[in-house]
């Protein structure tokens, strides 16, 4: 390492306040200014994990079980809301944020929609997907 002052190149610098500015200096330009005492810290400060509040019972939020279930025909009833919208299953995707193989995948029937899917297809396509248990 090159003293900041001088230029030399010197292994061991030490840390010196010369005119208000700390610079790592030789032992000869060290004499310019006041050694400033090294202070020891630790290299890893761990940070003590957030504590997670739980909240009691009555201030959770709630899901409700209304007594629906999805509709049969789900798949076909999708594609067509989609097609009357005339919509591509890529436009549809981008609209509710979901990748376009997975709508693919529910219009097939290959796989039932998330509830959350189901409010967001309902909310678009302007259908209803779920229907009363009888």
């Amino acid at each position: 390492m090159d003293c900041e002052i001088c230029g030399k190149e010197i292994g061991k610098l030490r840390q010196t306040v010369v005119d208000g500015n700390t610079l790592f200096v030789c032992e000869e330009c060290a004499s310019f200014g006041k050694e400033k005492a090294v202070e020891k810290t630790e290299k890893t400060v761990q940070k003590p994990a957030p504590q997670r509040t739980i909240l009691p019972p009555e201030f959770r939020k709630k899901e409700f079980d209304l007594g629906l279930e999805i509709v049969d025909d789900f798949g076909k009833q999708i594609r067509k809301a989609r097609e009357a919208k005339g919509m591509t299953t890529k436009e549809l995707a981008m609209k509710i944020f979901e990748k376009e193989s997975l709508l693919h995948r529910i219009e097939n029937q290959a796989i039932k929609p998330s509830d959350e899917m189901i409010k967001k297809l309902g909310k678009q396509l302007g259908i209803q997907l779920k229907k009363k248990i009888e």
